[in-house]
């Protein structure tokens, strides 16, 4: 007996030592924090120096092509400033820290890069944006500096901690908030796909920011935050409807390319 009680405890140690180690929080954001971007537009000045002159919402990476997606309402944004910014000939751009969020200072030493290609979906709020230069590949950036999100397209129980990061009330560095799915629903009675409804707010600025849960899966990006009786929460795409969107706009790229109709 006492050999086989042995044996058992020798089993489960051997079990536990080849369990994998449960994420935390700080770890997960840290590293969700190599995939998020600010969406901005910007201009260089007299001096040669490149000049953030408005940070519109958030994006992030999904493929190592260099794409990224964010609220399609984001790129709206952007496109009010420059109609009603006339002084200076604002680029659309993201921007990245040459030694990533986590050693940021008073002063950001940053590398920034244009886009002026997206494909939006104005009913999804939805938009995918690839750079001119690939980030990925860019010799101005530091090996595995940044990286892509992966998604979880399995829908979420209500009680499920997640959180969202982004750069909300302009803010140059991205911020994180922590909550739980408060819910779900179809926002449009033809919308295919529903929406996560959260209980944390989502500030100005926040939408395009990605929603994950604490293993660092994304689980949808936010797109607006509630008002009048919804006050107080936040609501976020599903993501089940963000990779439909980013296939059927590969799908279209590829077929362009081929000169198909």
């Amino acid at each position: 007996m006492a050999a086989a009680r042995y044996a058992f405890a020798v089993a489960i140690l051997i079990v536990l030592g080849n369990s994998p180690a449960k994420r935390s929080w700080i770890d997960t954001i840290k590293d969700i924090k190599r995939s998020v971007v600010p969406v901005v537009c910007g201009y260089a000045d007299n001096k040669g120096e490149w000049i953030i002159a408005d940070i519109e919402g958030t994006g992030f990476f999904v493929d190592r092509r260099g794409r990224f997606v964010t609220a399609s309402h984001v790129l709206d944004g952007l496109d009010t400033f420059v109609r009603q910014t006339p002084k200076h000939p604002c680029e659309f751009a993201i921007y990245i820290p040459d030694e990533g969020w986590e050693k940021v200072g008073k002063v950001i030493n940053f590398q920034y890069f244009i886009f002026n290609r997206c494909t939006r979906s104005t009913t999804n709020d939805v938009a995918v944006c690839k750079l001119i230069e690939n980030p990925f590949t860019s010799p101005r950036l530091a090996k595995n500096l940044i990286k892509e999100v992966s998604f979880d397209t399995g829908e979420v129980p209500d009680g499920t901690a997640e959180a969202f990061t982004g750069f909300p009330l302009e803010r140059t560095t991205p911020i994180t908030s922590i909550g739980s799915v408060a819910g779900r629903a179809a926002l449009d009675d033809n919308d295919p796909w529903f929406s996560y409804l959260l209980d944390k707010t989502a500030w100005l600025g926040a939408s395009g920011s990605p929603v994950y849960t604490e293993g660092g899966r994304v689980i949808g990006m936010i797109v607006r935050t509630g008002t009048g009786e919804a006050a107080g929460i936040g609501i976020a795409r599903c993501s089940t409807a963000l990779l439909d969107f980013l296939t059927r706009t590969q799908v279209a790229e590829e077929k362009q390319k081929e000169g198909k109709p």
